[in-house]
């Protein structure tokens, strides 16, 4: 093999690379995005109504891992998804693709609300935001009510629900999200909630 033929190849790889990236973010997006067109009325009223959310917050765990505090003792309970995520890896098919140019947010609060905002390279280019519920094993289950950055925000009448398969690390601080193709996107606890 050349080196001429060597360096197409690995230019070939990391291309395709970055494209496997941006094709899973771009799929993320879209499964946040697309209508749910098959969502019974029902889910939708009882997500939008917000009573079936099962996220709650330990205010002693929460509190006590904030500052220059000893570290918290082991929660009693199940991690809890509140807190604000970033986007880090996606794995598909055995490849791992560290995320730089493209940063995902997502922030829960112990009250069932979410919101989303992506970017590229600083510049904002989608956002929703709405409520979210768990259901046991590993459903979350997002209602998307605003779509759009703040110049075009669209309320969506009714609501958008989309599931999603996670899971949450035992301390809390790495949910990963699997999409329907398998693929899946490992987000980092970057802050949490503040203790009331």
């Amino acid at each position: 093999m050349t080196l001429d033929s060597y360096d197409s190849c690995k230019e070939m790889k990391r291309t395709r690379s970055i494209l496997s990236i941006l094709l899973v973010l771009l799929m993320l997006l879209l499964i946040g995005c697309k209508a749910g067109e098959n969502a019974p009325d029902t889910a939708t009223k009882q997500a939008a109504s917000g009573n079936s959310n099962t996220a709650t917050t330990d205010n002693k765990t929460t509190a006590s891992k904030q500052g220059d505090a000893p570290a918290p003792p082991s929660p009693a309970g199940p991690a809890q998804l509140i807190g604000t995520y970033e986007a880090r890896e996606v794995h598909d098919r055995g490849v791992v693709t560290l995320i730089s140019q493209l940063k995902t947010l997502w922030m829960f609060t112990a009250d069932g609300t979410y919101s989303r905002v992506s970017e590229v390279k600083g510049k904002p280019y989608h956002a929703d935001s709405g409520t979210f519920r768990i259901e046991p094993p590993d459903k979350l289950v997002l209602t998307i009510q605003v779509t759009g950055l703040k110049a075009n925000r669209k309320i969506q009448s009714p609501p958008l629900s989309k599931t999603h398969k996670f899971s949450l690390s035992p301390d809390g601080a790495e949910l990963r999200l699997t999409s329907e193709k398998g693929s899946v996107g490992i987000f980092e606890r970057v802050a949490q909630p503040k203790a009331p």
